[in-house]
């Protein structure tokens, strides 16, 4: 049994070398998010009116790694830095209004299973998906940690270089309760335009 497995794998990495596939590629992923962190949200008092939302979509950047298997399938893991743009407007009548915007750090971490399909010469479009966590500054930590991503997009090779743009949608779960400004919701709703370079 230890032969065979051992020769399994050694004719699978041979295989693998022979057609010039990389089992494990890595390298960096970065773009710009298409919606909006927070929801647009206006909570009324009695002589008060709070507005939250995002005033900017800011960016999103990290490293990325793939471990390629067979039958057109791998697994991305993704480490991802993305700045969520907090803005609060709150009007205290008749006249007085506070204006404060701020960048909450957050770090997401998408773990994708893969399927490649139409291996033409220079791309290969593929689809993904899989769940997703996250970790947000401390000041916001009632954000939901997890969600579920779907994408595409399609790998363009460039001699040794693999250039991957790609859309993604994520589905994050409802926030936790909150304390302070009770109107600071999370969009649920996520999509990304991202674009990875790997080797």
């Amino acid at each position: 049994m230890r032969k065979l497995l051992f020769f399994s794998t050694a004719a699978f990495l041979f295989t693998s070398a022979g057609y010039g596939q990389h089992l494990i590629s890595f390298g960096i992923k970065g773009g710009v998010p298409m919606t909006d962190a927070f929801s647009d949200h206006t909570l009324m008092g009695v002589d008060t009116l709070t507005h939250t939302f995002s005033e900017s979509k800011n960016y999103v950047a990290g490293v990325m790694l793939e471990l390629r298997l067979p039958l057109s399938f791998s697994v991305e893991a993704d480490a991802l830095y993305r700045p969520l743009n907090l803005t609060i407007d709150n009007t205290v009548f008749p006249s007085f209004i506070a204006h404060q915007s701020s960048d909450i750090h957050s770090g997401e971490f998408p773990i994708l299973a893969k399927y490649h399909f139409l291996h033409l010469p220079l791309l290969t479009p593929y689809v993904e998906a899989g769940p997703t966590f996250r970790a947000a500054g401390a000041t916001r930590s009632n954000l939901s940690n997890h969600g579920f991503v779907i994408g595409g997009g399609v790998d363009i090779k460039l001699l040794l270089l693999r250039v991957s743009p790609e859309i993604r949608y994520t589905r994050w779960g409802q926030d936790a309760a909150v304390n302070s400004f009770p109107g600071a919701i999370s969009n649920v709703n996520q999509a990304e335009f991202l674009v990875g370079l790997s080797f």
